[in-house]
């Protein structure tokens, strides 16, 4: 008779809440702007595939005379006339079960192997009808411990859950392209890094089709071509760049604070930007 693993729903949490988080940052994210590159989900799908392997390939089989229990691609038989005790246990060492409910199974000289059947009463019933001598104690462990160790795990898969959503989110608006607004003599840059210069403030404006040499990341985020944030630059030193640097030209702007670099999702869209900027300088500029 075959007996599936019960699986813990915050257990389910960690496992699957960073596959999602990472296909999003690698797949759909890039793919939303254009960057998406298949080689990071390819090497992503094993990964996948062997996770799943696990959730839903772990269980126990009882034979006429084994036990036979599969994690994935990991075998282990046990005869069950080697089988002398079943002991309830919350042990979180790593052993095939997916949840704190466990079963710690002792058999031979000193072996043990802990699992976690869903039907727990049911696995110990077919034990013990084929081999009776078979020792049985579902009372070892305290309740109040049960309960700390509930509550201690349960609070770190929570506080796990809650960094992999916070770096998910921070790297999710990381990879969102800045937006540009022009009005009341500024320039708004909006997003991560945003700022509001006004136009008075700026020296000179001018579009390239290349950035020059990036040679440090000083207080910035990058993902992928997406640049935000200051960065030092060869032959220029330090600028504030907010740029996909696959999808030229770039708008420089020299600002009393120093230069900052920034460009839109369209070619088309950052040329509009610079004649509706370089008009909008040139009617507000002051002598500096």
């Amino acid at each position: 008779m075959y007996f599936s693993s019960k699986r813990d729903i915050w257990l389910g949490l960690l496992l699957w809440i960073p596959i999602i988080a990472v296909l999003v940052l690698t797949t759909w994210i890039p793919a939303s702007n254009g960057q998406y590159d298949p080689t990071g989900t390819f090497i992503f799908i094993p990964i996948v595939a062997f996770i799943a392997w696990l959730w839903f390939g772990t269980g126990y089989r009882v034979t006429d005379n084994e036990l036979k229990i599969k994690c994935g691609p990991i075998r282990k038989i046990i005869y069950l006339e080697e089988i002398t005790k079943i002991e309830s246990t919350r042990n979180p060492i790593s052993s095939p079960a997916l949840s704190l409910d466990r079963l710690e199974i002792k058999y031979g000289e000193s072996k043990t192997v802990i699992i976690s059947p869903q039907n727990k009463e049911g696995f110990i019933n077919q034990i013990i009808e084929k081999c009776p001598t078979v020792t049985v104690d579902g009372n070892n462990v305290d309740i109040s411990s049960k309960k700390r160790m509930s509550v201690r795990i349960r609070f770190g898969a929570i506080i796990a859950v809650l960094a992999i959503v916070g770096v998910g989110t921070f790297m999710y608006f990381s990879n969102k392209p800045a937006s540009y607004t022009i009005q009341g003599g500024t320039l708004k840059i909006s997003g991560e890094y945003g700022e509001v210069i006004k136009l008075s403030d700026i020296a000179g404006i001018a579009i390239k089709d290349q950035i020059p040499e990036i040679q440090l990341k000083t207080n910035g985020s990058g993902l992928g071509s997406m640049l935000k944030g200051y960065f030092k630059l060869k032959g220029i030193g330090q600028a504030k760049l907010f740029v996909d640097t696959q999808k030229p030209p770039f708008i420089f702007i020299n600002v009393k604070s120093g230069l900052r670099i920034m460009n839109t999702e369209e070619p088309s869209e950052t040329d509009q930007l610079y004649k509706k900027l370089l008009e909008a300088w040139k009617q507000n500029a002051t002598p500096m």
